[in-house]
């Protein structure tokens, strides 16, 4: 659990039997760009999504635009790989779906990792556009351009769209899903992090 710095707040949004949401705000308030990271929705995915919190966090004072994350934590059959996923994946429908509606953001990001080859993905490392349009299309190609290790891929059976993103990119906000290699080191996945939070800070969102 990351703690707020001078220029951030936080709150528990929601909680259940199986876990709770919490809700951080970061960065620059005085900007007109909100971009939102979800993170946490898969409990035994979650380190990477946890990087890029962490980063957003630690950046706070010098990032151009306003950040709100929301973080997942599942307390209930977290190590139990299909009832975790599911667990957070309902804590993030009834309580940062109806949030990130309701604050109406920028853009959203959505974070996660994937098992490669065994999860049937061809790309390991990608963006996942949700919502549809020239718009979403063209910051992933603007984020991919700065990052080249990454593509835009759409992967085959995704889990949590429907619970997540997909009713998100409904209400009219784009959403993109940032997928990385679950396997990856500890210092890569930091390393991506830091290299992804800079990206989307130096991408220009209308």
């Amino acid at each position: 659990m990351f703690s707020a710095v001078s220029t951030s707040s936080a709150a528990v949004i929601g909680s259940t039997s199986y876990g709770y949401v919490e809700k951080f705000t970061y960065g620059n308030p005085n900007s007109n760009v909100k971009i939102v990271y979800i993170t946490g929705v898969h409990p035994m995915e979650d380190e990477f999504s946890y990087d890029v919190a962490n980063v957003v966090r630690n950046r706070s004072n010098s990032l151009n635009y306003r950040y709100i994350i929301y973080k997942v934590h599942v307390t209930k059959s977290a190590s139990n790989y299909t009832q975790g996923r599911m667990n957070g994946q309902l804590l993030a429908q009834k309580f940062v779906v109806p949030d990130v509606i309701r604050i109406k953001p920028t853009f959203v990001f959505d974070v996660h990792e994937n098992h490669g080859a065994s999860s049937g993905y061809k790309y390991y490392r990608f963006l996942y556009p949700i919502s549809k349009g020239s718009y979403t299309l063209g910051i992933a190609r603007s984020i991919t351009y700065r990052l080249p290790s990454l593509v835009i891929y759409t992967p085959p059976n995704p889990t949590s769209p429907q619970y997540v993103t997909v009713p998100i990119a409904n209400k009219g906000t784009p959403v993109i899903i940032y997928e990385t290699y679950h396997f990856d080191s500890a210092s890569k996945k930091l390393q991506d992090a830091r290299r992804f939070v800079n990206a989307v800070d130096n991408t220009y969102f209308r």
